[in-house]
Parts: structure tokens; C-alpha cells; sequence
């Protein structure tokens, strides 16, 4: 028996006739293991997203540059990259005119488009597996919880088994992803919380597109990258090697991000608390994107996800939402909702204009995301070429800003690229956003003593049955 499981069982009429030191010895190993911090949800999503961003590095990186090589051999030769890499609930880091991302992969596959020797990095497919033999489409192919490819295939229904990449996968790589699709185990939920797909499939797409901008601007193939920035020219730029990976660097680089999350944990907790007011008080708490497949999908109705967000975003200079439970698009916003708004760059004229509405409706408001572009504060740096700029942000409007670590623009100049490639601008705030929800389940436990619903994947048995519990149980306690 374990000397601490011995003491519980003495009666108290025996140890009180144990030695003085006796009893300080004891009582200071009960101080000791009552004293010991719990891990938090938060520390646990962090710690178990980094030990798989880790062991992908660790074992897959060759696959990995394969896969690179394989996308640049691709453009060279005029052939097309499609791609369906899962990045959180829709394409959260990837949409038309993204700021860093090279023109390289089109989103989706088309059938008919195609071409013969054309690429395809895919997690989810769910067309004719025969097309890809017919037209020898070289496949990238990972597993994701949508898939049969994943760990636990068995929990999915049957028409979604059947969805696998594997068996036409020239380059596979192994990401230990479950169907589940959610790693942190919450008291009284027989949902998990803390997706990770996004996080991971984020990660590993940028080091892939790192290095194939490397080779192709190498072997004189460079590609255009869209955004704002400024054309990099001179020798105060600092070029990258065109012989040197790149995947390592920004895999360290989202490490070092990673690291600094622990100094805004004390606005992170401030904007839990700020969630769980809102909803104990009859308000709803939205995730807002300008692009719908951005935080504004992440946050509504996400595997693993809290059935408290619901998502905003901008429709062709509309505001819009989903899942409002009667709300009119002329009301969609009151005083009594907090917004976290998802941004990629800190002074986006649509994300000023909705923020606007949002705090004339008095919202409170919370904004993830850069608020640097080339490392420099607003708004200093801005009028340096844009004499109109008016120095309003974002971060300097909302209440609370989280994001301090990542900037607007990309982390490589490389050698005959115009602007700098790969931001963390994606998957530095998808991650912020999920180490705020862990925080928001623990306020919730810890105030009301109740688990707040927490979303489960459609594709598995019964998570559509479990779904829409989690939505009665929504409309009647707002959480």
C-alpha cells in the first residue's frame, strides 16, 4: 500500500499518538501533492498539438519534401496543384487574395479540368478514385477525421469509411489525426474539445508550399504572391537561401509563436470570462472572419467545437450569419453579444466598417490576429507609402487584441519572389482561438459547475443525434 493511501487508513485515535516529526513528515507530503496544479484544458490542447506538430517533423519531413518537390516538378512542367487540405472547419487559411500565398494550388479538383500529370494534395476525396488512375494525378494524400484514413474509422458511418485517400496516394503522410478530430477530454461531455485538424493541416500545408517556392524560384520558375506588400527589392531585404529548406524554418518559427501564447494568457482569460458573462446573461458570443470560411466557420457548429459561438462574416459587404436563432439580418448584433473578430491584417477596410456596427450596437468586442505589418506598429509604419491611411486599426479599436506575436506578411524573401511567402497569420490566431475556448470550458465548469455543450462530428454513429442535443440544449441556457 502507498504511504499516502496508509496514512487515510489509520484511525485518527492511533495517529494521534504518532511523533511530532511523524506528523510534520506527513502532513507536509499532503501539502505537497494538494499544492500540485492541475493542467488546465488550455495547457493541455498546447501541450498535445505541439507533440504532434512535433512527431509530424520528426518522422514525416521527408514525405514532406517529397510532397514540395513533387508541387514545384508539377508547375514547371505547366501542369496544375489542386488541392483539399484540411485547415479547420471550411479554408480557413487560404482564400482569394490571401496576403503571402503564392499562386501555386487551386482549392478543390475539378474533374474534367484536370489534367493528365496534374498534382493533388488531399486529405478528404470524395469523387472517383478512377479519375486520379485515368489521368495519373500524382496524390499527396494525410488522414482526416472526415475520412476512413483516420484513427478510428470504425466510429464513422458507413457511407463515410469509404471515404479514403490512402489506396491512391503516391506520398502519404502520417499525422496520428482520430475521427474524433478533438484531443482534450472534458468532465461530463462525451464530446471531446480542441480540434486539431486545422492546426496541423495549416502547419504542414505551409511547409510544403515553403520549400516549393524555394525550388521553383531556384530553377527559375518563380510564381506571383498576392497581398499588398510593398515589392521587395535591394540588400536590406534579407533573402533566404535558394539552397537551403525551408520547412524546418517555419515549423521553428510557428514553435517560437507557440511559446509566447503564455504572455497574453491573462487577455485570454479576460476574454473567457467576457464569454461567459455573455452568455449567462442572454447574449451570444460570435466569431466573426471577413471571409466565411475563416474564424466565422471555425466557430459555428465545429467537431469539437462550443455550442455557444456562432458565426459572422462578410457576404459582398453584408454582414451575415448563420444558425441566429431568429435573429434579423437587421438586428443580428446587440449589446448584449461579445464579437471575436478573426483578422489577417490590423487596418482591413471591411473589418473597420463591421467593427464599426459592432461597437455602435455596443458588443463587445475582441480582435485575434496581427496587428504589425513587416513587424512594425501601426500607425507608424502605414503612412510611410499610403498618405491616405487614417491610423484607425483593428487592434486599436476592440477591446481586448490577442495576437501580438504574428505580423500581417510572410515570413520568406526569396530570391526572385516579389513579396514575402508563408504567414502565421493563419495558424498563430486558429490556435489563440482554440487555447480561449479551452479557457472558456474551464470558467464555465468552475462558475456554474456545468459543462458547456460541445459539438461532435457528423460524420461518426450518432454524432448528428448528439448534435442536435447539443442545440436544445443551447436555446435553453444559452451554452
Amino acid at each position: 500500500m502507498k504511504r499516502r493511501n496508509a496514512l487515510a487508513a489509520i484511525p485518527l485515535s492511533v495517529g494521534a499518538v504518532l511523533s511530532a516529526a511523524g506528523q510534520a513528515a506527513a502532513l507536509d507530503h499532503i501539502q505537497k501533492v494538494s499544492l500540485e496544479p492541475r493542467e488546465s484544458h488550455a495547457d493541455q490542447y498546447m501541450r498535445k498539438t505541439i507533440d504532434m506538430l512535433t512527431w509530424i517533423r520528426n518522422t514525416q519531413s521527408q514525405d514532406l519534401h517529397e510532397a514540395a518537390y513533387a508541387m514545384a516538378r508539377t508547375i514547371k512542367n505547366g501542369g496544375n496543384c489542386w488541392f483539399g487540405w484540411d485547415m479547420g472547419h471550411a479554408r480557413y487559411d487560404v482564400f482569394p487574395g490571401r496576403i503571402g500565398m503564392p499562386d501555386i494550388c487551386h482549392r478543390g479538383f475539378n474533374e474534367k479540368q484536370a489534367k493528365n500529370n496534374d498534382l493533388y494534395i488531399v486529405q478528404v476525396f470524395g469523387g472517383n478514385p478512377q479519375v486520379l488512375i485515368d489521368k495519373n494525378i500524382f496524390v499527396v494524400g494525410s488522414p482526416a477525421p472526415w475520412s476512413g484514413d483516420a484513427l478510428g474509422a470504425e466510429l464513422l458511418l458507413d457511407e463515410v469509411q469509404k471515404m479514403k485517400v490512402r489506396p491512391n496516394a503516391d506520398i502519404w503522410i502520417e499525422n496520428n489525426i482520430t475521427t474524433l478530430g478533438a484531443v482534450v477530454d472534458v468532465p461530463g461531455s462525451p464530446a471531446p474539445t480542441g480540434p486539431v485538424s486545422g492546426i496541423l493541416g495549416i502547419v504542414t500545408y505551409w511547409m510544403m508550399i515553403a520549400d516549393a517556392c524555394r525550388i521553383l524560384a531556384r530553377d527559375g520558375h518563380p510564381v506571383t504572391v498576392f497581398g499588398d506588400e510593398q515589392a521587395l527589392k535591394g540588400d536590406s531585404v534579407r533573402w533566404v537561401s535558394l539552397d537551403d529548406p525551408l520547412m524546418d524554418d517555419y515549423f521553428d518559427e510557428i514553435m517560437r509563436q507557440f511559446s509566447m501564447i503564455e504572455l497574453e494568457m491573462g487577455y485570454i482569460r479576460q476574454v473567457a470570462d467576457m464569454a461567459v458573462d455573455t452568455a449567462l446573461n442572454g447574449g451570444v458570443v460570435f466569431t466573426y472572419s471577413r471571409d466565411y470560411g475563416a474564424l466565422c466557420a471555425e466557430g459555428d457548429s465545429r467537431r469539437g467545437g462550443l455550442a455557444l459561438t456562432k458565426g459572422l462574416s462578410d457576404r459582398d459587404g453584408v454582414l451575415t450569419g448563420a444558425n441566429m436563432g431568429g435573429r434579423d439580418s437587421s438586428n443580428l448584433v446587440t449589446d448584449k453579444d461579445l464579437v471575436i473578430m478573426g483578422i489577417f491584417s490590423p487596418d482591413d477596410e471591411v473589418d473597420l466598417k463591421h467593427l464599426a456596427y459592432f461597437k455602435k450596437q455596443g458588443a463587445k468586442t475582441v480582435s485575434i490576429g496581427p496587428m504589425t505589418r513587416n513587424i512594425s506598429v501601426y500607425p507608424s509604419y502605414f503612412p510611410l507609402y499610403n498618405e491616405t491611411y487614417t491610423g484607425r486599426t483593428v487592434p486599436g479599436e476592440v477591446d481586448i487584441h490577442i495576437g501580438r506575436m504574428c505580423d500581417t506578411y510572410g515570413l520568406f524573401a526569396i530570391p526572385g519572389l516579389e513579396r514575402k511567402v508563408c504567414p502565421t497569420s493563419g495558424a498563430l490566431p486558429l490556435q489563440l482561438f482554440w487555447v480561449t475556448c479551452m479557457e472558456i470550458v474551464d470558467r464555465f465548469i468552475a462558475r456554474t459547475g456545468n459543462t458547456p455543450g460541445i459539438y461532435m462530428s457528423s460524420a461518426l454513429k450518432k454524432g448528428k443525434d448528439h448534435n442536435h442535443f447539443m442545440r436544445e440544449q443551447y436555446a435553453k441556457r444559452g451554452y
